[in-house]
């Protein structure tokens, strides 16, 4: 009778034991099913959270760039500032002040000795070829010179009739000396900008900008 009755509780543990068993790998194997479950939530949640990332960085980029116009140039949200005969668009990082009386001075921040000489008049008070032969006497005196290509800076500005332009490079230094007739105006623009600068462009454009009031 005991032996029996030792044999019925062997018997019940192995049961009991094989059933322990059976649960736990039962559990294992809905642990395992939930890992990669796990592991996808996070890869999404991480992919999505890098895409908000990217497109706030995208948003951010175009918030500090300027509003373009069609043709590309980024003055339309610069500052305009007036002199006596003509307004300018100015960009952020430049200003202008005036030199004497019919000649201002647009100049870099960061460096006045990069700037730009402005000397805006009516036409009924100076002759464009005279403005042009003058220039090229200051260029001469600089030192060799030769024409400058404005032809792509031009294309936004169809009011301009005429116009002639000039470079001459001494070093790490450049001069260029422009001459225009928009509208009413005679505009003469002397740069003198610097290799560790590169400010040409913006001053060009800039210059371009002005408009007789």
């Amino acid at each position: 009778m005991k032996k029996l009755s030792f044999l019925l509780t062997s018997l019940l543990l192995i049961l009991a034991l094989a059933g322990c068993g059976t649960a736990g790998e039962q559990n294992g194997d809905s642990d395992s099913t939930k890992e990669p479950e796990e592991e996808t939530n996070a890869k999404d949640e991480g992919t999505a959270e890098k895409e908000k990332q990217a497109d706030e960085n995208d948003q951010s980029v175009e918030q500090k760039n300027p509003a373009q116009s069609e043709n590309g140039d980024p003055l339309e949200n610069a500052n305009v500032v007036e002199e006596e005969q003509y307004t300018i668009q100015v960009l952020d990082g430049y200003e202008l002040t005036k030199e004497e009386p019919g000649k201002e001075v647009l100049f870099l921040k960061e460096n006045d000795a990069v700037f730009m000489r402005i000397e805006a008049v009516s036409k009924n008070d100076a002759a464009f070829d005279d403005l042009v032969k003058n220039t090229e006497e200051t260029m001469a005196a600089i030192g060799q010179y030769k024409p400058y290509d404005l032809s792509d800076a031009l294309k936004a500005h169809p009011e301009i009739s005429n116009s002639a332009a000039y470079i001459s490079k001494l070093d790490n230094e450049q001069v260029i000396g422009i001459v225009y007739e928009k509208n009413n105006l005679l505009v003469r623009l002397t740069i003198y900008d610097q290799s560790d600068y590169n400010s040409t462009n913006d001053f060009i454009r800039m210059g371009l900008s002005i408009k007789g009031k």
